[in-house]
């Protein structure tokens, strides 16, 4: 594998990554190592927007250490890296491309973290899953980036470390800018985020200069709502898989069971070549059940958040007037009149 297109905070983070490895005694270099090489890097982006979303070093070497154990022995030479830190690093080269950036930075290799995560399910590296567990939901994390990655610079990479090729980028925000990408990423959950994300966040901003001139134009925040949920995003530029299979997907009690539906296609197919192999439905018998365990905690976290969003408001975080208050407000909006059934 070969930086030649990383930054000097990304190679940096990378070789720190290999020297984390090595003093945990692991034979392999991680996502989890590539997360300490990320935080370790301070005036990084991606060091900053974990440090401004409450995550530092010390924090994650806990989370680590609660999950992977260090090795026995000494290591000397090259450490390869592990299947997920390989995808990592290749998934970094698709998110500076799709922001246009000819240089990978710390910020892509933060957005790749992620994104292992959202992909690989049970199966994704261990620096993903504690990032998973610690902010939620994760899309916050990609709001964060593109909410404060420094204005496009110079390909030389000299005057800054993480400085990409020009292209788009989003500069610092307002503190209603700011407010709006949170939003945003809030509602794309793990999904990238779209442009009806921003459209629904911009028009919930409290008190922001947008949500004001669409307002005295005469836009109804509700009737773009429906508007949004009558189109059908696969035929415009904001198609992606992960929110067409989540379009499919439906909750149903039926007497004492809880029915998880997915409608999508690749699923369907999978789960039928899971079925036939198996002879028959697959149960969570004796060490079996030990795979169904993480559909068990997100089916839990899911049904959680939308009691959260359908429970009467409470006077509490949503009423402080902080950012998390803001969009927690925000994201209940928007969602509340989706999920209840109004005669």
């Amino acid at each position: 594998m070969t930086f030649e297109r990383f930054t000097v905070s990304a190679r940096k983070a990378v070789v720190t990554a290999q020297e984390e490895a090595r003093q945990l005694r692991h034979d392999h270099i991680g996502t989890e190592h590539i997360l300490l090489g990320l935080l370790d890097v301070q005036d990084s982006t991606a060091a900053k927007v974990l440090h401004q979303l409450g995550y530092d070093k010390a924090t994650a070497q806990a989370d680590i250490a609660a999950l992977v154990e260090p090795g026995t022995r000494e290591l000397s030479g090259h450490i390869p890296f592990a299947t997920s830190a390989k995808k990592t690093l290749e998934l970094a080269l698709r998110e500076a491309q799709q922001l246009h950036h000819s240089r990978i930075g710390t910020e892509h290799v933060l957005l790749a973290l992620v994104r292992e995560g959202e992909g690989a399910g049970e199966g994704a590296g261990v620096g993903a899953k504690v990032l998973a567990e610690r902010i939620s939901p994760v899309g916050r994390i990609r709001a964060a980036v593109l909410a404060v990655a420094s204005p496009s610079v110079s390909a030389s990479a000299e005057g800054s470390p993480d400085a990409v090729a020009a292209g788009p980028s989003w500069p610092a925000g307002t503190p209603a800018t700011e407010d709006t990408m949170s939003t945003a990423g809030a509602l794309a959950g793990g999904a990238p985020v779209g442009s009806h994300h921003l459209l629904e966040a911009m028009l919930r901003a409290e008190n922001s200069m947008a949500a004001r001139v669409l307002r005295e134009l005469g836009v109804d925040p509700d009737a773009v709502a429906a508007k949004i949920d009558e189109l059908d995003p696969e035929t415009t530029t904001d198609a992606n898989p992960e929110e067409a299979a989540a379009r499919r997907m439906e909750i149903r009690l039926v007497d004492d069971e809880v029915h998880l539906i997915l409608r999508d296609p690749a699923t369907v197919a999978l789960a039928r070549q899971v079925t036939e192999l198996s002879g028959g439905p697959v149960q969570g018998v004796g060490p079996v059940a030990s795979l169904f365990v993480p559909l068990w905690r997100t089916a839990n976290h899911l049904l959680l958040q939308l009691q959260r969003v359908l429970e009467p408001e409470a006077g509490g975080g949503e009423a402080d007037g902080s950012a998390e208050g803001k969009v927690a407000k925000a994201v209940r909006t928007v969602l509340g009149s989706r999920l209840r059934r109004h005669p």
